[in-house]
């Protein structure tokens, strides 16, 4: 079986188990997405830090998956929002098991264990907060729709591409993105927000919906030339193995990891305005 094929197989079975965790409800959804940030974080620490042992990932995997656990308790008003306060001495931790591992650079543990938990954690964290917007209940259609602009980014750039793409976006990191396939994948997302999600779904604005497209189409193609760049700092092709065709988690939802904290910022700022 070749790669592309593997990538088709791979991305519609990702894409179903998506789709189904969405619109069965709330706790399928947050626990199969729970899954994902596990693993995506898992990948980034072997990345990072290829010599420890997996055991000593644990605190920070068992930290990363407290957070994550803490988002989608108060997302769904489970638990009261000042639980999230429980993130003060779960940050304290971090200083504290480096005091008693007497490692070799404590700092630059703390740091790449923070930095794995912003970078992978929040992002997947904030899909529980976004998975009740905007009108307080769960909703998926905010999500689906991030990830049908995603879907439909890549697609659109991948095929424009592949046709007409000649001038080079970011060759340093990615030698094989062009300007003319990015900017396919923009206006692909920008069509389908207007002309299919937006009659699809009534819980945003037309307009608000298009602007979403372009947030997520943009920040896309900036999450996978950061991870690209991650990878590239780490001498690493792929992130990991998990998945057929695509490498790891990491490689699947690197547009993801950027999308979803902006399109946040742009639900709560228009609410408040």
């Amino acid at each position: 079986m070749n790669n592309l094929v593997q990538r088709i197989l791979t991305g519609a079975v990702l894409m179903g188990l998506i789709i189904f965790s969405l619109t069965t409800g709330f706790y399928y959804f947050s626990l199969f997405f729970l899954f994902i940030s596990t693993v995506g974080l898992f990948e980034f620490y072997r990345m990072a830090a290829p010599k420890v042992k997996k055991r000593d990932y644990f605190a920070s995997l068992f930290a990363g998956a407290s957070i994550y656990v803490l988002c989608a308790l108060t997302a769904s008003d489970l638990i009261p929002f000042e639980w999230l306060e429980l993130l003060i001495p779960i940050c304290a931790s971090f200083f504290l098991v480096e005091l008693y591992k007497n490692r070799d650079k404590p700092f630059e543990n703390i740091g790449l264990t923070v930095l794995g938990l912003l970078y992978i954690t929040l992002p997947f964290s904030l899909l529980n907060y976004m998975a009740f917007l905007p009108f307080g209940f769960y909703n998926y259609e905010l999500v689906l729709g991030i990830f049908i602009f995603l879907w439909v980014s890549d697609s659109g750039a991948y095929v424009v591409g592949r046709a007409i793409g000649k001038t080079k976006l970011f060759e340093r990191i990615s030698p094989n993105k062009t300007i003319e396939g990015s900017l396919g994948g923009i206006a692909a997302a920008l069509l389908v927000g207007w002309l299919v999600v937006a009659p699809m779904f009534d819980s945003l604005d037309s307009l608000d919906w298009v602007v979403i497209a372009g947030i997520v189409s943009v920040s896309g193609i900036y999450g996978d030339l950061i991870e690209s760049l991650l990878k590239r700092s780490f001498d690493r092709k792929d992130s990991g193995s998990l998945l057929p065709g695509h490498g790891g988690v990491l490689d699947r939802f690197d547009s993801l990891i950027l999308s979803a904290p902006m399109v946040y910022a742009y639900i709560r700022l228009i609410q408040v305005w």
